[in-house]
């Protein structure tokens, strides 16, 4: 534990860096101020400069008065008080942080004589060479002059030798700024061994006694706390590595025993799933399911309960192992029932629930049959007396009793599909019957009725005339059912539908004596079984109204299969005005029937007719309906 006690890596790092970054700041700082310092010291010296030529000029002009009326003396006042103000101005931080408080004083004191003693007398009203003769007279203010210029010497030393002592130091900060820069250089690389590039080597030489198989290799790193962490990972690693070798048949024993498990698990899972999705019997599919379940589970017995919605309790379907008493126990079902409900499969004792259990059946684990969160029933599980439940395989078997739920739903909804579609189908029969036979034997039962009474008052023409339109709805109802049970009998094959519709008319020829061509354009995708049944019941029954009321010489079917389907059924027969198609559509005809069958495959029929020259029904299937087939 020591060795993870050491410092970070990072927070060193981080000390040293700091350490630097303020020893730079203060350093720049520094040198900043003293360049500040050295600017502004030549700044008073050239302003010093400026004052003392201004004073040697005044000088020679009082030395030699005879010079006074060619010299601006009131411009030279101005000047040197305006060096005196531009230093009291312009440098307040040179003045502030003197490290010589001579050079104020002296300043100060140069300030003070030049505006009392030397100033006033230069400045006195008259003739400026009378003012200076005067000037020249007065030993007071010669001394004061001489005194100032004095002064002004003294203060330009003093600033001079500041500035140098400034430069020299910083001259030695600079040295000192380059000789911390080398030394960081060699503290930095020396850390960089220390710290890292040590405890890199460490494990390095570490993973090649690894690679060789020193599986006894160990590496100890107290650089930093993040090589302890590293260290202690690949002595772990190491010794992980040593357990794995040494004890690898054991390894090997126990993984290969595990998959084996897995494997029948696996199995089981793939070949029930299998045959659930297989068609089957009900019965024959409960009864594989539990056997197959009571081998996976070990269990000696089993059963299977199914929710009964109108009687609101389960309901035994299958069982195997015990008596049907056993399985319809009350107590035991009552607890099902509950258990339903629960989200995770239980077991319990069966002394709980039943009063006389199986001498040989201790337990019993209950598993849910569901199919999208909808409970459909539950299959049990009697674990013998010593027999230790694996709690392992309850996944599995709540997935399989899912797949069965799936498979029972599946099985219960195709049988709702087939019942519907034979419904959908008694329908179109008995509209067909209604259409065709119905109306023509009620047509023969009033003729039966006109005959009847034709024969009560003996009259012979009437008598023979409803004899004929008698057997003439005798033989049309004979050719309507012979249709019929022909369209019955149609089959979608694996044929083509061209092929199909070659057929439908080549018997339609025959027994209407009717001419029928058949047109094939184009090569598009073949119909899926439904639309090709729907499009040939389409095709008899265009044709079955062109037998009935078209009294037509010629019919001409035209199939275009491109990306869209047509088909086009033409006569030129005597055609069917507005009026009267409206009326067969609402009556439920032949119209109306080609467009339910349309309907059914998202199709559409297309009338047009006129009178004495024809019909043309067209039925269409789009792209996108074809697409989504």
């Amino acid at each position: 534990m020591s060795k993870l006690q050491a410092p970070q890596l990072s927070s060193r790092l981080l000390r040293i860096a700091l350490l630097w970054v303020i020893l730079l700041i203060t350093s720049v700082v520094y040198t900043l101020f003293l360049s500040w310092r050295l600017e502004a010291t030549t700044t008073v010296l050239h302003n010093a400069a400026d004052i003392r030529s201004e004073l040697f000029q005044m000088e020679v002009v009082v030395k030699s008065p005879e010079l006074a009326s060619k010299y601006d003396v009131p411009g030279c006042v101005w000047r040197i008080d305006r060096g005196i103000e531009r230093v009291l101005r312009g440098e307040e931080g040179y003045r502030i942080f003197p490290k010589d408080d001579r050079i104020n004083q002296v300043f100060y004191g140069i300030e003070e004589l030049w505006k009392r003693n030397v100033k006033p007398p230069l400045l006195l009203e008259g003739d400026q060479e009378t003012s200076i003769h005067s000037v020249i007279r007065d030993v007071q203010f010669i001394e004061d002059f001489n005194r100032l210029n004095s002064q002004l010497e003294q203060w330009v030393s003093f600033i001079e030798a500041d500035a140098d002592r400034n430069i020299v130091i910083l001259r030695y900060t600079q040295v000192a700024l380059g000789a911390l820069s080398v030394l960081s250089v060699i503290i930095l690389m020396w850390f960089l061994l220390v710290w890292v590039l040590r405890p890199l080597n460490q494990l390095q030489q570490g993973i090649e006694r690894l690679r060789k198989a020193d599986w006894k290799t160990r590496v100890h790193s107290d650089g930093s706390l993040e090589f302890a962490h590293i260290s202690t990972g690949f002595n772990d690693l190491a010794s992980h590595l040593d357990d794995v070798y040494t004890n690898l048949e054991n390894k090997v024993a126990e993984k290969t025993h595990s998959l084996a498990e897995k494997n029948v698990y696996l199995t089981a899972l793939y070949g029930l799933t299998a045959y659930l999705s297989e068609q089957h019997p009900i019965e024959e599919l409960r009864e594989s399911f539990l056997l197959r379940i009571m081998t996976l589970g070990q269990a000696q017995a089993g059963a299977i309960y199914f929710w009964e919605e109108k009687r609101q309790r389960l309901e035994l379907v299958e069982w195997r192992g015990l008596s049907i008493e056993q399985a319809q126990d009350s107590r035991c079902v009552g607890f099902f029932t509950e258990a339903m409900d629960s989200l995770y499969p239980q077991t319990v004792s069966l002394e709980m629930l039943m009063d006389s259990p199986s001498n040989n059946q201790k337990s019993v684990s209950i598993y849910h049959i569901r199919n999208k969160q909808k409970n459909i029933g539950v299959f049990v599980l009697f674990h013998q007396a010593g027999q230790t439940h694996d709690v392992d395989i309850d996944p599995l078997l709540e997935t399989l009793g899912r797949h069965l739920g799936a498979a029972v739903e599946n099985m219960r909804l195709t049988a709702l599909d087939q019942q519907m579609a034979v419904g959908a189908e008694r329908n179109l029969m008995a509209q067909n019957l209604h259409d065709s036979i119905a109306q023509t034997l009620s047509f023969v039962n009033l003729q039966v009725q006109m005959l009847e009474d034709a024969v009560k008052r003996s009259d012979k023409g009437l008598v023979d005339d409803a004899v004929v339109q008698i057997k003439a709805g005798v033989q049309e109802c004979y050719e309507d059912v012979r249709e019929l049970l022909l369209n019955f009998r149609t089959r979608v094959t694996q044929e083509d539908f061209e092929e199909i519709a070659a057929t439908v008319l080549k018997r339609f020829e025959r027994q209407t004596h009717v001419k029928a061509h058949l047109r094939l354009l184009g090569n598009g995708l073949p119909l899926s079984s439904d639309q090709k049944l729907q499009a040939i019941f389409i095709l008899q029954e265009a044709l079955s109204n062109v037998r009935k009321h078209a009294h037509a010489e010629t019919v001409l079917v035209t199939v275009r299969n491109e990306d869209d389907f047509s088909m086009t059924i033409m006569d030129d027969g005597v055609g069917i005005d507005e009026r009267l198609m409206q009326e067969r559509q609402q009556r439920h005809v032949g119209l109306s029937i080609m467009q339910e069958r349309a309907q059914k495959v998202s199709g559409s029929i297309e009338i047009e007719s006129e009178t004495h020259v024809g019909t043309t029904v067209r039925f269409t299937l789009p792209k996108e309906v074809r697409q989504a087939l």
